[in-house]
């Protein structure tokens, strides 16, 4: 992923190169915020972590700061904007709570990866930190160990006790969130280090901080593209899966002249849906175990499989099945920008390390110098209906898959659409027909409850003219339902399309004899999102929602859009035989 920075304002210049005694270590680490083009912050201001809030609030012209509700939303925030814009997200908000409800988005920003930067403090109390603890996070005895507990779920951690650790952990923060497979760094501050002023000629020296963001981005070895270029070429039935580092990598264009130049059908993991317009011919949709049944039949027909930024998780493999995938009976090329990815679920023919759309322009020259010059004919013949047959609805509940079609039908081309987890992701990921690359954002790091709305909250704050939606059930919906009074203050129109069945869908499932373990008390999300601000709807059948839906795309404040949704439709009505 290339990470290019503005050159250094004069002022920040000399501000690094030659400070003067007044300056204070977290106005300095703001400025290398604007430095590294991060024009937005999400936070929740508490304990020593306050300071970085009042340093923003000094620099409205350069960093818009986004009041949350919750740790939980501020770090999903973060994860969506690092994931939209290629730059780290910024998270803000005091240690405590940022590693024990922040780190529901920290998680799935790992997992994902996110790049992402989380500003925080232990709140240790100065110079009262080894007495009896308050909110403390040091590690020492009677506090919380948070240096510990940021190494187990961030990429890098940061433990800043003086102000140039600080600045230096800012700086490299910025650089080990981006370097490689990107991922979330953490920059831990002790409460005294934030407000102390920084010495001009006390070592260690500060230095300009984009010399510490350089880096080389990566391409495989020549020899094997030409391998893996010859094994594709020859191949007569070559398929590519794409996952989510077709997006971390900006792939897109990439995979798609690849895929013409073989002819081969593209089918994507969870995360890598809309690595390809599902428009395209070649695009085949979602592989695995809520597959459609046309990607897993070109995934189990193919002789060579080109494996792009996947990790060929349980799901996406239908739990290893050989039918599906097999390398005694098929050949795998895998890419991956972190070469322990490669060969890790199965052995490979030939694994390229790199990033992504660079080995894909490498293997499109490769291809060429070998005489595979003109785009070939796909092998694969997609199904002649591309959506699931019209279900019968009551009337007065829709059935999801309905839902999703009617999705499909109004929303406009460039609408982007967030998911959420349970029984409505699985539904919408299998039948959601994306109409750009990169306009599905899907959660599936930790793949929690609750995700889909504040990242929508994200997703329309970088990119104000598009719709973006957030579909969701009414359990995850509930989780994180306060996220709509950001979106009103933030001024973020989304739209939220509520799966509403009053029940732990996927749960109840599993668990027909166990209601009560699954059911939940009936929700008037449209009453409910009115006292938040926003406008809403009811919908129980498909003409109701597209008309709230058209309704929606035209509102200038967000819109919430409470759907009525058959209980009794299983998600095994698409699980994978």
């Amino acid at each position: 992923m290339a990470f290019n920075t503005p050159r250094l304002a004069d002022s920040r210049s000399q501000c690094v190169k030659g400070i003067h005694a007044l300056v204070k270590a977290s106005q300095v680490a703001v400025d290398i915020l604007v430095e590294a083009g991060i024009d937005t912050a999400f936070g929740i201001p508490g304990g020593s972590a306050g300071i970085f809030f009042n340093r923003i609030h000094e620099r409205p012209d350069a960093i818009r700061f986004v009041l949350t509700r919750h740790e939980q939303t501020t770090s999903i925030m973060a994860d969506v904007y690092g994931r939209l814009t290629g730059r780290p997200g910024v998270a803000v908000g005091q240690g405590v709570f940022m590693a024990s409800s922040g780190a529901f988005g920290i998680m799935e920003a790992a997992a994902s990866s996110s790049p992402m930067l989380v500003l925080t403090d232990t709140s240790d109390g100065g110079a009262f930190a080894q007495h009896a603890a308050y909110q403390s996070g040091t590690g020492e005895y009677g506090s919380f160990d948070l240096p510990a507990t940021f190494r187990t779920i961030a990429k890098f951690v940061a433990y800043a006790v003086t102000a140039k650790e600080v600045v230096q952990g800012v700086q490299l923060g910025i650089k080990h969130s981006l370097a490689g497979r990107p991922g979330p760094s953490v920059v831990l501050c002790r409460a005294d280090s934030l407000d102390a002023e920084l010495g001009a000629e006390d070592r260690p020296l500060l230095y300009p901080s984009p010399g510490y963001w350089r880096s080389t981005r990566t391409v495989a070895d020549p020899a094997l593209i030409e391998q893996a270029a010859s094994i594709l070429g020859s191949a007569e039935r070559p398929v590519i899966v794409a996952g989510n580092g077709v997006h971390v990598g900006r792939a897109w264009k990439g995979l798609r002249a690849l895929a013409e130049r073989l002819g081969a059908p593209v089918a994507t993991s969870a995360k890598g849906r809309s690595a390809i317009e599902d428009t395209h011919r070649l695009s085949v949709g979602l592989m695995g175990a809520f597959g459609r049944s046309e990607a897993n039949r070109s995934v189990a027909e193919a002789d060579v499989v080109l494996v792009a930024g996947c990790k060929l998780a349980p799901n996406t493999t239908r739990y290893e099945n050989p039918e599906l995938l097999d390398p005694r009976r098929q050949k795998i090329v895998q890419i991956d920008i972190d070469p322990r990815n490669s060969g890790w679920t199965y052995p490979v023919d030939i694994a390229l390390a790199g990033d992504v759309d660079l080995d894909f322009a490498e293997l499109l020259a490769a291809l060429t110098r070998q005489g595979e010059t003109n785009p070939r004919e796909p092998w694969f013949a997609r199904d002649s209906a591309t959506a699931d047959p019209a279900p019968n609805d009551s009337g007065i509940v829709l059935r999801p898959q309905r839902i999703v079609d009617v999705l499909n039908d109004v929303l406009p081309t460039d609408a982007m659409i967030t998911m959420d987890a349970g029984k409505n992701r699985l539904f919408t990921m299998h039948g959601f027909r994306a109409k750009q690359p990169g306009s599905m954002i899907v959660p599936g790091g930790i793949a929690g409850m609750g995700w889909a709305t504040p990242a929508a909250v994200a997703a329309k704050i970088v990119n104000p003219t598009r719709p973006v939606v957030a579909i969701a059930g009414d359990g995850g919906f509930s989780m994180t339902i306060h996220a709509l009074a950001t979106a009103v203050q933030a001024n973020a129109p989304l739209i939220a399309v509520v799966m509403n069945d009053s029940a732990l869908g996927w749960v109840r499932d599993n668990r027909p004899h166990m209601q009560h373990v699954a059911d939940l008390s009936a929700v008037d999300f449209a009453k409910v999102a009115e006292g938040f601000g926003c406008r809403s709807a009811h919908a129980g059948d498909a003409q109701g929602l597209a008309t709230a839906l058209r309704d929606a795309l035209s509102s200038t404040v967000p819109f919430v859009i409470d759907v009525a949704t058959d209980i009794a439709v299983s998600h095994r009505e698409i699980y994978s035989p």
